[in-house]
């Protein structure tokens, strides 16, 4: 039996026509070879399968080349004929991968100083050089930085980031991004064509999206797919070999998305997941079809269709725009976050069923929307620009109720100053005077708590046209600041936390609670994010991080300071612990911090670990009395607590 090559052997490109995409880079390649100006050492980046090694031999070969053309080799002078024949005595490849060592860079350092033997350059194509130890990079170092005239580095890598930078610094670095679609296919026609097979659009679209870019992956695809196929590759023939989607099928996911059956979608991503279906490709096809209907509802031109055709199209006439962008938003979303997961399948299931339940939210807000401009067209204008006004800055809010307190505090001044003087005077003149002033007084209080009143209700206003919102990180972000603002003229500012609350929680705490609680307050927002009053209720603990946790307590980190007193705040009021102790099941303390004294309590932490004054048992706490005692304990300066451990002394700061 022969050992037939395969296909991304036997059509290796031989010069830069025949490489498939990467355009831009050619063009400077091209360009250095008109010029006759070549770098002496050059970095090929970039994802595999994208003919970094292959665009590194072209160069070698065109470089020796003895009668290039243009930017071609000849391949009929002795130097190119060598090549081909793989026996290039100045022409040497190395796979660090497996010679990594700091013995193979000095071999290649000793060689260098040789004249080339048939060739004007001798070349060196180090593929996977990241793969190459700290030691060998420094051997490498001076050579690649001053080689002989003679000598050129390519050097091929697929993680450019584990290259030391003074390497980077000395070379030319090309960035091999993965092929475009186009030439992809193209390339794959062109095989075809030589191998006397066809292969149907559907089936193209398809290895493109299981290929990922790559071409030597898409060449492998095609060529176990040409065992099961006769003269015709369909995407039936792949969905043989590699279970794929078919085109049917994801459009006829696309009409249950949109008919919303729930039932059918779970089905057939049950079914789909035993046998093996790549989710990645089924969701980068189902972006590709969104994406022309999109195109054809806002031009109703054809030009770009590949994929739909006319009838199909009609299917999703009665399907809003709104509906299509929300799902592909969703499914973008979901393709990133669960790229290379072991759970893809689960997270975009749960995706496609989020965005259904969203279309009811969105189907009723555009009625009751169509209801309110067909009979409060003007009141809703009115609204609109009022609201508007309000919420144009939410910063803007906190420094008005700021300065509203404050206009409040110094009228309240200036009245009892007001009284006093006239209880001194015992003048009837003055009475009238003071009369006079004290209404003024009055109808200046009775405006402020109006257009207190007034800005409340606009924050209520606002709140409920949050809800409606269609992006759940909008919605939670603008809820989240809306109910800070609304709440937070009310914030004791006295509530601290002691330091040594928090070292204690550090010591006692277990990875299993983090990740449990951590996990917890997440789905709190994914899974309520259409329960007003949930939303509501727990809006405070948005975005913020779980940094350590035990069985009693939790650490959480807001990004300022303003949003940890919030919480902390909120968490006094014994309504609101109740909640929390509904919805984890247990009596449970958070201690909120911001970001900036999070920083200051790992150093001190580690401090502490450091010279062994950190204490090694932690100590069991009340949740109750740690909330009670908040009020009562002002935080110690932590470098003068850190002071009097170490000194063994009682240290006092007096003025």
């Amino acid at each position: 039996m022969e050992n037939k090559k395969s296909l991304y052997r036997i059509y290796r490109p031989r010069n830069l026509d025949q490489v498939a995409g990467h355009e831009n880079l050619k063009k400077i390649l091209i360009a250095q070879f008109e010029n006759k100006t070549f770098p002496h050492a050059l970095i090929f980046s970039g994802q595999r399968g994208t003919g970094k090694t292959s665009v590194a031999k072209i160069i070698a070969k065109t470089i020796n080349c003895e009668n290039i053309n243009h930017y071609n080799p000849c391949d009929s002078c002795k130097s190119c004929l060598e090549f081909n024949a793989n026996s290039h005595p100045d022409i040497y490849e190395m796979d660090a991968a497996s010679n990594n060592g700091v013995d193979e860079i000095r071999n290649i350092k000793n060689n260098v100083s040789t004249l080339p033997s048939i060739s004007n350059y001798k070349i060196y194509i180090i593929d996977e050089v990241h793969m190459l130890t700290n030691s060998a990079f420094n051997a490498l170092l001076k050579t690649l930085e001053e080689p002989p005239t003679h000598v050129i580095f390519i050097l091929a890598t697929t993680e450019y980031t584990k290259i030391p930078q003074t390497i980077i610094s000395r070379c030319q670095v090309f960035n091999f991004k993965k092929i475009h679609k186009e030439a992809l296919e193209n390339k794959i026609k062109e095989v075809c064509s030589f191998e006397n097979i066809e292969i149907d659009q559907e089936a193209l679209e398809e290895i493109f999206y299981m290929s990922d870019g790559s071409l030597r992956d898409a060449l492998n695809f095609l060529e176990q797919t040409m065992t099961v196929s006769k003269n015709l590759i369909t995407a039936k023939e792949l969905q043989l070999v590699f279970y794929i989607s078919t085109k049917e099928e994801k459009i006829q996911i696309l009409r249950n998305i949109f008919d919303s059956k729930v039932k059918d979608i779970i089905n057939y991503f049950e079914r789909a997941n035993e046998k093996g279906v790549d989710f990645q490709s089924t969701t980068l096809g189902l972006l590709d079809i969104l994406k022309e209907i999109i195109i054809f509802k806002m031009s109703k031109s054809t030009d770009t269709l590949k994929i739909l055709n006319l009838d199909e199209l009609k299917e999703f006439d009665h399907i809003s725009l709104k509906q299509i962008f929300l799902l592909s938003d969703n499914l973008s979303n979901s393709y990133e976050k669960a790229k290379n997961s072991n759970i893809s399948y689960q997270y975009i299931l749960i995706n496609i069923l989020k965005t259904i339940k969203s279309f009811e939210t969105l189907i009723s807000v555009n009625e009751n929307e169509e209801h309110k401009f067909n009979n409060k067209q003007t009141e809703e204008q009115i609204s609109k620009v009022n609201n508007q006004k309000v919420f144009e800055d939410q910063i803007q809010i906190k420094e008005d109720i700021i300065e509203k307190n404050k206009q409040n505090e110094a009228s309240e001044v200036i009245t009892n100053k007001i009284d006093q003087e006239h209880e001194v005077k015992q003048s009837s003149n003055y009475n009238n005077d003071f009369n006079q002033t004290n209404l003024v007084g009055e109808e200046q209080k009775l405006e402020e708590e109006e257009s207190k009143q007034n800005l409340t209700d606009s924050i209520e206003n606002k709140i409920e046209q949050i809800y409606l919102i269609e992006s759940l990180e909008e919605k939670l972000e603008k809820l989240q600041m809306a109910i800070m603002y609304k709440e937070i003229k009310n914030i004791n500012y006295e509530l601290q936390i002691k330091d040594d609350d928090i070292l204690n929680l550090l010591i006692g705490a277990e990875k299993d609670a983090r990740k449990q609680i951590s996990d917890h307050l997440t789905n709190i927002f994914l899974i309520n994010h259409n329960d007003k009053n949930k939303l509501s209720d727990f809006i405070c603990f948005y975005n913020v991080k779980v940094r350590a946790a035990n069985y009693q307590s939790a650490l959480i980190v807001a990004e300022d300071a303003t949003t940890a007193k919030w919480i902390n705040d909120k968490l006094q009021d014994l309504t609101f612990r109740d909640l929390v102790q509904k919805e984890f099941k247990k009596n449970f303390a958070f201690i909120c911090i911001d970001k900036k004294r999070w920083e200051s309590i790992k150093e001190e932490y580690q401090f502490r670990k450091k010279i062994s004054l950190l204490d090694t048992e932690y100590k069991e706490i009340n949740v109750d009395d740690f909330y009670n005692n908040l009020k009562e304990v002002e935080s110690e300066n932590i470098y003068l607590e850190r002071a009097k451990k170490i000194l063994d002394i009682d240290i006092k700061v007096v003025d």
